[in-house]
């Protein structure tokens, strides 16, 4: 059959001819584009019935494809879709919005079929507005796929036979075997609008979307996130100032300015000054000998009784030159006992002889009146590490922190360095620390860098001429009135 096709309309009707008896579906695929431009898909899907017919086994042939590259269309087999039918679609792209309705006027010989079709697009502050609006009108029936050349050639148009005849032998009405499916795509990329149009009936169409500008959406991000910082500051601006105030509060609670107050002696003005800085105090520094322990004239001293108690006097300056090596951290405890003359196990005479250390009178009460208080303590010392370690371990000390001990470090009090690794440890200034001591030289060095102290001074002696530091001579005088 040669048919001179002057549109997608004459070749629809062909198929009609050729498929008479069997079901097809028509599809209308519009896909537009936001500057209005877009394509336009005509196909038809034929059922496996059709699909059988001798006439359509080569459908390529039938359509003269040619004839449509002509007129602009694009023709493939787009194959078995998932309704079951395989789908041949014709494609052609246009550039301007006017050229929606020229193009839809293709696909039949109709005026009527599609018409008043318009695109348009609207811009506002952040979104861009689209809608796309027509009429499908397929009163008409199959006379839409013909023409009056065409109707003069057949005996019964529109097919070539009566539609009586045909509608008996479906045993359904010739309408319910051809359907139209409208598919419009607009540009705001949400899903598609499909739209049903039996032959013989028409529908009024009117499809719109709206998309967000790019640009206003990450300002709306940016908006909301420095909203959102915004809002996250305050809250840590709030959370820091409630901290704060807790921390003042729990200062006010262990402030230990009436126990330094309580402190016997001359009133000079470096005690004034002392009693009117002790608000910011945050940790009481003290050595455990001769604060909490018992003390003869000098640490030294116990520990000379402690060997003599093993063998015979020692040389004092050997004694002094091989504690100070140890305290330095150039002597380990176990090499240090053995230049002194003992030789029994290193660990056994280190714990005799932190064993042999006794709390002062009012040593333990010292420390748990601090405690009660919440008054923070630390020590710095000279001492070996072994015997650092076991006086906190046998002694209970373990709270105590941080603990310097001059032999980890390389230096003695009253060197300052010392003072300095105490603040690097603790993260407290000097100014908020108070030196507890029984070394003036110490005291001394502890004054010089802003660090209050006080002397314990229990034999009352001489060496404080000046009365550079307050005094006092037990313990339990830090709390008397309190």
């Amino acid at each position: 059959m040669q048919i001179k096709t002057k549109s997608l309309a004459s070749i629809l009707l062909a198929i009609l001819l050729l498929a008479a008896g069997c079901t097809i579906q028509l599809r209308v695929k519009i896909d537009l584009a936001e500057d209005g431009s877009g394509q336009i898909t005509a196909g038809f899907g034929l059922d496996e019935e059709a699909r059988n017919q001798p006439a359509l086994q080569n459908v390529e042939e039938v359509l003269k494809t040619s004839d449509l590259n002509t007129a602009g269309w694009e023709f493939e087999s787009a194959g078995l879709g998932p309704d079951g039918r395989e789908w041949f679609e014709s494609t052609k792209s246009f550039t301007d919005p006017n050229d929606l309705q020229k193009v839809l006027n293709e696909l039949t010989n109709s005026p009527n079929a599609f018409k008043d079709w318009q695109f348009s697009s609207e811009i506002t502050s952040k979104t861009r507005d689209f809608a796309v609006s027509g009429v499908v009108d397929l009163t008409d029936s199959l006379s839409l796929f013909t023409d009056e050349a065409l109707n003069n050639l057949l005996e019964e148009p529109p097919l070539g036979i009566p539609i009586e005849t045909l509608e008996e032998s479906l045993g359904i009405p010739i309408n319910e075997t051809v359907s139209l499916e409208i598919i419009i795509n607009l540009p705001d990329q949400s899903n598609e609008e499909i739209i049903n149009v039996p032959l013989g009936e028409q529908r009024v169409i009117e499809v719109t979307g709206n998309s967000e500008h790019r640009i206003a959406q990450i300002l709306d991000w940016v908006v909301l996130a420095i909203i959102a910082l915004l809002a996250l500051s305050i809250v840590l601006a709030i959370l820091n100032w409630y901290l704060d105030k807790r921390y003042e509060q729990r200062q006010l609670q262990r402030r230990p300015s009436p126990i330094v107050q309580q402190i016997p002696g001359k009133e000079t003005a470096g005690f004034q000054q002392l009693s009117n800085q002790t608000e910011r105090l945050q940790l009481l520094v003290i050595d455990p000998y001769g604060i909490i322990f018992k003390e003869e004239t000098t640490p030294l001293e116990h520990l000379n009784s402690f060997i003599k108690s093993k063998k015979e006097n020692i040389d004092h300056q050997k004694l002094l030159d091989l504690h100070r090596s140890g305290t330095m951290g150039k002597l380990t405890a176990s090499e240090f006992w053995n230049q002194v003359g003992l030789t029994e196990n290193a660990d056994s005479l280190n714990l005799e002889y932190v064993k042999s250390l006794q709390f002062r009178s009012g040593g333990k009460d010292f420390l748990k009146n601090l405690h009660k208080r919440g008054i923070a303590v630390s020590v710095v010392t000279n001492d070996f590490a072994e015997w650092s370690t076991q006086i906190c371990e046998i002694h209970g000390l373990q709270g105590i922190r941080p603990w310097i001990t001059s032999s980890e470090y390389g230096v003695l009090k009253p060197d300052p360095a010392i003072l300095e690794i105490l603040n690097r440890t603790s993260g407290v200034a000097y100014q908020s620390c108070l030196v507890l001591d029984t070394a003036t030289n110490f005291l001394d060095t502890a004054k010089t860098l802003g660090m209050k102290t006080v002397h314990l001074n229990a034999e009352e002696n001489k060496a404080d001429l000046n009365h550079k530091h307050p005094s006092v001579r037990r313990l339990n005088e830090f709390f008397k009135g309190k």
